[in-house]
């Protein structure tokens, strides 16, 4: 009796039955991207690496968007999360498995192996004079004769290739000769030593990981149990663990991204990569709940108001990117600091002229226009449209960030199959991670307190029942 009780009860739990041809496209990907990236990684060792960081930091932020998305759940009690909560917590977990994918960033970290276009060298040449330039009149100002010489030492540009993160060969060089022209390094020397790099990314992956999976763990346990405890124990996690992403999302902004340019000031380079982050798992999240809402297990769960709600808050986050990087670039302008101006100056010319004003216009634009009708949020065609142009702009974003370094005219494009083959052999190999995560458990939070409030359900009180004599 035990026996058919328990084969039943497992029976009536919702499972994840994905259509014949969406289970083939993880592997689709896997495949077709493993080719590319071995061919690329032949074709152009230096393109290959840089790609490599794009498509890792791109995965990352919906990964680190998803985290949030958990986070802001349990901290604000937002009851209409809850039904769409798992996917946010599997894409989550993801975090500390994208180790694997970091692994050989760390390796190449500090290899000289970086071929930069011709053209892209010259201009930054270009810069780094006119940089010298505004230093030695400061430093005739100043009678700092030193300054002046030891900065025009640093503007000739580096013979042959270049370190992935070029801070790297300062310190090494810094090491075997005991002297340095790279006053930008020497001047952040304490945080920028590989073995403090190396400290930080295991210790970022590290803490992604314990909070993750332990605000899953009693999410699951929660299923099992009902108990309330279990919300309990994830509110204080969420609490302490809002201050650990902010902290460690943007260490690993500024170590794996900015820190490609090192000599580069931005305090608002962590909130800008937060906000393009949670803007980008937003989409991701709704097209997850969407598919599984027509095709699987969350088609009687997720309501249109929860689509609505996630639809608002990405248009939220819409205005909120727009507006953290106008004003990264506007306080930048306005001072007209050589040190600051020259990653903008670097990006305002050949393709990248035009990959900002895509951005400018796709990344803000668009979809604030397209999302103002409330309608629409709930309107699969609009909002299918508006993620493909999310993830096509986030993607634009990363390269913005981080290809203007190698190439200034038309590298990029020519060599963009590389880009594109570690897309998809990192897309599919976190899509397959992802579909396993959600067959091994139940696809919405069973039994969380607010799940009836969730699906619309109203539960009278135990006060009211006993009232009604009930």
């Amino acid at each position: 009796m035990t026996a058919k009780k328990k084969t039943s009860a497992k029976k009536a739990e919702p499972e994840l039955k994905l259509p014949e041809w969406a289970g083939k496209v993880p592997l689709i990907l896997l495949i077709a991207g493993a080719v590319l990236v071995l061919a690329g990684f032949f074709a152009d060792r230096s393109h290959f690496a840089h790609a490599w960081l794009v498509s890792f930091m791109f995965y990352l932020s919906i990964c680190l968007g998803a985290f949030f998305v958990v986070l802001l759940h349990y901290l604000f009690d937002s009851y209409w999360i809850v039904s769409i909560r798992r996917v946010a917590e599997h894409l989550a977990c993801l975090l500390p498995l994208m180790v694997v994918l970091f692994i050989p960033i760390a390796i190449w970290s500090g290899s000289e192996f970086v071929e930069v276009e011709p053209d892209a060298a010259h201009h930054h040449e270009e810069q780094a004079h006119k940089t010298i330039e505004a230093t030695e009149k400061a430093a005739d100002v100043s009678g700092d004769t030193h300054s002046s010489a030891h900065q025009e030492e640093a503007g000739h540009s580096h013979e042959g290739r270049l370190a992935f993160y070029q801070w790297m060969h300062s310190e090494k060089e810094y090491k075997d000769t005991g002297k340095t022209h790279d006053h930008a390094w020497f001047a952040k020397r304490g945080y920028l030593s590989k073995g403090f790099w190396n400290l930080r990314w295991i210790f970022c992956f590290a803490i992604w990981g314990f909070f993750t999976w332990m605000l899953r763990k009693h999410s699951l346990e929660q299923d099992k149990t009902g108990a309330a405890e279990c919300t309990r124990k994830c509110r204080v996690l969420a609490a302490v663990g809002v201050f650990v992403f902010a902290a460690t999302l943007t260490i690993a902004a500024i170590d794996w991204m900015k820190g490609l340019e090192h000599q580069w000031f931005s305090t608002m380079y962590g909130v800008y990569y937060f906000a393009g982050s949670v803007w980008t798992s937003l989409i991701t999240i709704y097209i997850i709940a969407l598919f599984l809402k027509k095709t699987g297990p969350l088609k009687d769960i997720v309501r249109e108001s929860t689509l609505k709600d996630n639809a608002t808050l990405f248009f939220a986050f819409t205005v909120f990117y727009a507006y953290i990087h106008f004003s990264q670039y506007f306080l930048i302008w306005n001072a007209a600091i050589p040190e600051e101006t020259f990653w903008y100056v670097k990006r305002e010319d050949g393709p990248w002229w035009n990959v900002g004003m895509l951005i400018i216009f796709g990344h803000f634009f668009v979809p604030f226009l397209m999302l103002l009708r409330i309608d629409v949020k709930t309107r699969p065609e609009v909002m299918i449209t508006v993620a493909v142009l999310a993830w096509f702009l986030h993607f634009c974003d990363m390269s913005y960030n981080i290809m203007p370094l190698i190439h200034r005219f038309g590298g990029w494009m020519q060599n963009i199959w590389i880009d594109i083959g570690c897309l998809a052999l990192m897309g599919g190999a976190l899509s397959m991670v992802f579909i396993y995560f959600f067959k091994q458990h139940p696809p919405y939070p069973q039994k969380d307190p607010r799940i009836a409030e969730t699906m619309g359900v109203y539960v009278p009180l135990h006060s009211e029942a006993k009232a009604s004599g009930k």
